[in-house]
């Protein structure tokens, strides 16, 4: 872990170390890390840490010695604990934890309810005196608008267990990253439920003051248009030295704490809210706070786009390397502690000649007006059977690709040549140059570049997200079948992160706040 002075930090969730790089970066030391699984940890630990786990000298050190332990394990063997499943790990008497009294500088892999287990068996907490901030982004794939948004799901419980990680080190602050879809409502027994106002409600009850807060990390300058929930939370014997700036982002949160002490509040639109940084009014006042660096880029002309972050890894005539990609390697590059002297992970999957020819189609959906994108996909889809002459016209325009009987050379053979191509996979489009990437990153096959007919490699992935080039990811590239549930491959590591300039902002922020307490 980071050395030196600054505020310290434990990591949660950590994943392959997206917020750990952005809050080092923004001045943090971190003390600790934890993650369930073993290929973003190691992914982690490469690149945060200096640690190979696939090395003979780290795997035939004793796990005394070792900077990474295992909660539990299926195996004493590293190589097989790197591919495991992790939630089918026999529950052990945790050997590799028993005898350490404080655990800086270690990175441990497993589950946060075996951790917490484990803090609540020895009775004190991991690491030695006030820690500044707990940090985290506990996943809940069914808060997410593409989940299923279940209540009972066993993931939707690890805020909880968040909290009770933070009630045994009781650190000065609180960050938590979430899906967009937290802020949704849901319904249980007829009743309706505000996720993101019951996970404040488990921070008010071990004592936090929450400020909630929705943004997007392309107002933080990150090349993709990907809204985030996050709370940041203070602890409450702090909040009187608030000053007159910052204690209104922070009076909801000390209400939500004297209301818990007597009942358990229901969401009331009235009395509770979320701060909105995606909203144009809200923003400019954020503008004027120390919530000032999630709202720098709020001018649309100064966000950086696709063709900022990937333009030079062009197979073909590749332009020359943008000033966005120079400030992610200088400002980012240099708070790793491993990682590669070389450009990693560069390769990108091949396809057919008919998959070629589909991501072509779907660069002309991306750049055509949106009455010819939606003639294009019903044609492809079945579900229309002839094709306007605007709509031919764009597509002729374009150097379409051929894929076994030739190229359309009239409007009938056109509507064959899209109806050729027709896929079960509606999800899948071509990135625009000129904007931000969407929000969903995480399955190569989803999207297509921009100008050249294939999907992204995981340094274009990460690149959007904001990973400097000699960050290096490890595990598998991807995954498919039932190992989905489980395994985390390099793409999905990916998406899965904080992207680490929107981690830099938000230690700023939290920065900035500390140093008013």
């Amino acid at each position: 872990m980071t050395q030196g002075s600054g505020p310290t930090f434990i990591e949660l969730f950590a994943g392959c170390g997206g917020l750990s790089l952005g809050l080092r970066a923004a001045g943090f030391r971190e003390v600790m890390a934890n993650e369930l699984s073993s290929m973003p940890a190691e992914t982690f630990a490469l690149n945060l840490m200096n640690v190979d786990m696939r090395s003979p000298e780290f795997q035939q050190t004793d796990p005394k010695d070792r900077k990474v332990l295992w909660i539990d394990s299926a195996s004493d063997v590293v190589s097989e604990r790197l591919v495991d499943n992790p939630f089918e790990r026999p529950e052990t008497d945790m050997p590799e934890l028993a005898g350490i009294d404080d655990f800086e500088g270690r990175l441990i892999v497993g589950d946060i309810r075996r951790l917490n287990a484990f803090i609540e068996h020895r009775g004190s907490a991991l690491v030695h005196g006030e820690v500044d901030l707990v940090s985290g982004g506990p996943p809940c794939q069914s808060f997410s608008l593409a989940g299923r948004r279940e209540f009972g799901n066993q993931r939707n419980q690890l805020p909880w267990e968040f909290a009770k990680f933070v009630d045994s080190q009781r650190p000065r602050m609180v960050l938590l990253e979430n899906v967009e879809g937290i802020l949704r409502p849901f319904k249980l027994d007829d009743s309706t439920y505000y996720a993101w106002f019951e996970v404040c409600k488990a921070f008010a009850n071990i004592g936090y003051a929450t400020c909630p807060v929705l943004l997007n990390a392309r107002l933080a300058g990150v090349a993709q248009n990907r809204p985030r929930f996050i709370m940041l939370a203070i602890r409450e014997d702090l909040t009187g030295d608030l000053d007159d700036g910052l204690a209104p982002w922070f009076e909801q949160g000390v209400r939500l704490i004297e209301a818990v002490k007597s009942e358990d509040p229901a969401y009331d639109k009235a009395k509770w809210h979320y701060w909105d940084l995606t909203d144009e009014s809200t923003a400019e006042r954020a503008a004027d706070s120390v919530f000032a660096p999630l709202v720098a880029f709020r001018d649309a002309t100064k966000q950086h786009t696709v063709y900022d972050a990937i333009r030079d890894l062009q197979d073909e005539d590749a332009p020359s390397r943008s000033e966005y990609v120079k400030e992610i390697n200088s400002v980012l590059g240099v708070h790793l502690e491993g990682g590669s002297k070389e450009m990693q992970n560069l390769r990108h999957p091949n396809s057919t000649p008919k998959v070629k020819a589909r991501f072509r189609v779907y660069q002309v959906i991306a750049n055509s007006p949106k009455q010819v994108g939606d003639e294009i996909k019903k044609i492809m889809r079945g579900q229309k059977t002839d094709i306007s002459d605007e709509t031919y016209r764009t597509l002729a325009g374009w150097d379409l690709l051929e894929y076994g009987n030739g190229l359309p050379a009239d409007a009938g053979q056109m509507v064959a040549y899209l109806a050729g191509m027709a896929t079960r996979k509606f999800s899948q489009r071509a990135l625009v140059s000129t904007l931000p990437a969407p929000a969903a990153l995480s399955i190569p096959d989803d999207v297509a570049h921009y100008c050249e007919p294939r999907t992204l490699s995981v340094r274009e992935m990460a690149r959007i997200q904001s990973f400097p080039d000699s960050f290096e990811f490890r595990g598998i590239a991807t995954t498919g079948g039932e190992r989905r549930r489980y395994q985390v491959p390099q793409y999905t590591q990916i998406g899965n992160a904080v992207p680490p300039l929107l981690g830099r902002a938000l230690g700023k922020v939290v920065s900035s706040i500390l140093s008013l307490l």
